[in-house]
């Protein structure tokens, strides 16, 4: 869906964990994690293999992966990616916002806030929330005014979530967001 609609090819995934499905539908991925598990589960020879029984593309994959906090930005990845990931990692899309190009993407999740975080930065527009519906992704771009709308009477900042480390409750949710990066 994001891949062929969107012609993302270039992906990274800040924060990744072992978390390898962005390969089974993208060729190029570049995963950060410094967790000594994920830099365990990376090192394993068995790991291309994984992803060529369950990739949706015809190419061979192309993965790296860097054992360092998200936050140590590798200079030769600026403005290099098409879409960034965020999940359950914690501030991606601020912090990583340098590795996308003008007009990119940001999938991102609100188990940490980034979400929210996102929502309140001039530098990405929400142009579709993501449902699952019968285990189907699908977008939808209608009534986008309406998510992230706090439940409780709070003024929404940065430094709100910065504190709490987590989301907050909206009326209106959804499991994943879509936003874009403003060309500038």
């Amino acid at each position: 869906m994001l891949r062929d609609e969107f012609g993302i090819s270039k992906v990274i995934y800040p924060g990744s964990f072992i978390q390898i499905s962005p390969s089974f539908i993208f060729s190029y991925v570049v995963y950060v994690d410094s967790d000594k598990n994920a830099v365990k589960f990376f090192k394993s020879n068995a790991l291309v293999e994984m992803i060529n029984e369950r990739k949706e593309y015809s190419e061979d994959p192309e993965i790296a992966f860097h054992g360092i906090d998200y936050s140590n930005l590798i200079e030769d990845y600026h403005s290099k990616f098409d879409l960034l990931i965020s999940q359950y990692a914690g501030f991606i899309s601020g912090v990583c916002r340098p590795y996308l190009r003008p007009s990119g993407y940001l999938l991102v999740n609100n188990s940490h806030g980034d979400a929210g975080m996102a929502s309140l930065d001039s530098d990405y527009k929400l142009i579709y929330a993501v449902h699952k519906t019968k285990g189907k992704y699908r977008l939808s771009n209608s009534s986008l005014d309406t998510y992230f709308i706090p439940k409780k009477d709070i003024t929404v900042t940065k430094e709100l979530l910065l504190d709490r480390k987590k989301g907050l409750g909206y009326t209106k949710t959804a499991p994943l967001y879509l936003f874009q990066k403003m060309a500038k």
